[in-house]
């Protein structure tokens, strides 16, 4: 079972929910993406969410994940993606990951929404991503 904390608004005291803290790989997943998109961050200030949008769009394993993911899913996956990528995008701009870790717990926006397999799909996609965002940064120096 996998844990976050939200904010009660009602008790402003925190309560459990499920998503990120008993899952070591799903924590590692995304503590190498923060490295690695936290770097490329504060190195480039490149727009992140709309190279992760074309790559989404243009790579045809990651297109081919996401319409997997689609068929097996009653949401709107493009929505859920979206909201990801924003959070994501949020989070690597932290100076390290305990901090990027509580801004993607206090993303109730996303959370409501998502299970927990989605939000492993999502980190799986990102995985990708990266993979596709190394290729271009290879390309570009061939």
């Amino acid at each position: 079972m996998i844990t976050i904390l939200l904010l009660s608004t009602k008790t402003d005291k925190m309560s459990q929910s499920p998503i990120l803290s008993d899952n070591k790989y799903l924590l590692q997943i995304m503590k190498q993406s923060f490295e690695f998109w936290n770097k490329n961050y504060n190195d480039t200030l490149i727009n992140y969410p709309l190279i992760w949008k074309k790559a989404l769009e243009s790579d045809s394993k990651i297109m081919k994940k996401v319409e997997r993911w689609e068929k097996n899913s009653n949401q709107n996956t493009g929505i859920l993606m979206e909201e990801f990528f924003e959070m994501w995008s949020y989070a690597i701009r932290k100076s390290n990951f305990e901090l990027a870790k509580k801004t993607i717990q206090n993303w109730n926006g996303f959370w409501k929404n998502a299970t927990d397999e989605q939000f492993r799909v999502c980190s799986k996609v990102l995985q990708m991503i990266e993979k596709y965002w190394i290729e271009i940064q290879n390309k570009d120096i061939e």
